[in-house]
């Protein structure tokens, strides 16, 4: 594909960021995912088309996008706290150019990697003064290996630090594209067992899997510079037991030891919660509490245990201080 052809729908460029890698970073979130994770914190990322969103608290009820829309999808009279009937909205957006308290907005923009590049390296002096770099999220970057590959081309000739961070269930060959330009792999694994991978996620971990040993011998037998860090969420109630994650610990213990450099496991938090009302969605965690701390500790001390020879296992994340804790 020519160069000027390429182009990725993006839900947000995130400057200056302290999360997904080393240092201080441009976070680049990219539209679309073939999971559908019941805990997922951006699902605005979820779907590759653009979305409309609706902010409650910003809406004065002047009705001008009612009168915009000509498919009848916004009705204010609904007895419902959305006020966008989705399966009528044709996603044309006119309700958004007549909203003058931006209340409605699009997620989701095209870019270019020309434009990309150029956003990013606005902060190319101070990414590096902070020892940091450019990482691609989402949703699922590597659903877009050709736009990441002229991307990370343009960023690697400033020498700029790369990761990327992936469910894993890419084609194979996206990774194998995108692995050469990458200092850094977020790799998530979520679940050791397949059929409570299908119940969480939409689909089973084989090709996490697969992949994360297709991406270690890329690495040994071309002598790649890549780090790969792992990361697990900790979901009460689903990922965050004890069986899963010594099954997991046994995994990278006995086939990636020599590559892993980080397992950080991930404790949950509902603060996303406003992201599904604005999107008309009904999120079923919303009031799931957060770990305890003890829970938090049993679960550490169990990865640490079943992976002793990965370098460093981490928690991170909001947790309660004990048991006790409303």
């Amino acid at each position: 594909m020519q160069e000027r052809e390429l182009a990725a729908n993006l839900v947000k460029i995130t400057p200056l960021s302290s999360h997904d890698g080393p240092g201080l970073r441009t976070t680049v979130f990219f539209k679309g995912c073939p999971l559908h994770c019941r805990w997922c914190h951006n699902p605005e990322t979820i779907h590759p088309f653009p979305e409309l969103k609706w902010t409650k608290r910003d809406c004065i009820g002047c009705r001008q996008c009612e009168k915009a829309c000509k498919n009848g999808a916004i009705d204010f009279s609904l007895k419902r706290e959305y006020v966008i009937d989705t399966d009528k909205c044709i996603r044309c957006f006119s309700c958004v150019e007549h909203c003058p308290s931006k209340a409605l907005s699009i997620i989701g923009h095209k870019y270019s990697p020309q434009t990309l590049s150029a956003c990013i390296l606005k902060d190319e002096a101070l990414l590096k003064s902070m020892d940091g770099g450019v990482t691609f999220s989402g949703g699922e970057p590597a659903l877009y290996p050709d736009f990441i590959t002229v991307l990370a081309r343009k960023l690697k000739e400033r020498d700029l630090h790369l990761a990327l961070d992936t469910c894993g269930q890419a084609s194979s060959s996206a990774y194998e594209q995108m692995l050469p330009f990458l200092d850094l792999l977020l790799f998530d694994i979520k679940e050791i067992n397949p059929e409570r991978h299908i119940t969480f996620t939409g689909k089973d971990n084989r090709r996490v899997i697969d992949n994360l040993h297709i991406i270690a011998g890329l690495i040994r037998k071309s002598r790649l510079h890549t780090q790969i860090w792992v990361r697990t969420p900790l979901i009460p109630g689903m990922t965050a037991s004890v069986e899963n994650i010594a099954g997991i610990g046994k995994l990278l213990n006995d086939s990636f030891s020599d590559l892993i450099d980080k397992w950080e496991l991930c404790a949950f938090n509902n603060m996303c919660a406003d992201k599904y009302t604005e999107l008309g969605l009904n999120w079923s965690l919303a009031t799931v509490p957060l770990l305890t701390n003890e829970e938090m500790a049993a679960l550490l001390d169990t990865a640490k245990k079943s992976a002793g020879e990965i370098k460093q296992i981490t928690a991170s994340g909001l947790i309660k201080q004990n048991s006790y804790d409303d």
